[in-house]
């Protein structure tokens, strides 16, 4: 049997438990809530990526991610980096203007200077 102080220890500990456990929670749904707004930024350039690969090559999606995926794991770079760095380059070399496209220099394009970074 407990008396009343040992009742109201029990709650107050109970009650810690609980506030920590919340906040606990809410800080993680915090981290996930920015984790999943850097993605919303990140995947249009990925696809964006993707896009200018697919046209130059006239390859499918999967083909054009996939080579994206290699060279991002061969040379351990962000795929959104990679994707950032091939959307610049093409901007500055003017190919994503060019009607079709040559699988050398989209290679050259998306492996360029990965090795030194």
């Amino acid at each position: 049997m407990h008396d009343e102080d040992g009742r109201v220890a029990e709650l107050g500990t109970l009650d810690t438990g609980r506030e920590r456990s919340t906040d606990t929670d809410v800080g993680a749904l915090r981290a996930e809530l920015a984790q999943l707004r850097t993605a919303l930024t990140r995947r249009p350039v990925i696809d964006m990526a993707k896009g200018a690969i697919m046209a130059l090559t006239r390859c499918d999606e999967d083909a054009a991610f996939r080579q994206l995926s290699e060279v991002s794991q061969t040379h351990n770079v962000k795929l959104y980096d990679l994707a950032s760095a091939l959307l610049g380059d093409l901007r500055r070399s003017g190919t994503a203007a060019q009607d079709g496209g040559d699988q050398r220099e989209v290679d050259r394009l998306v492996q360029r200077n990965w090795t030194r970074r």
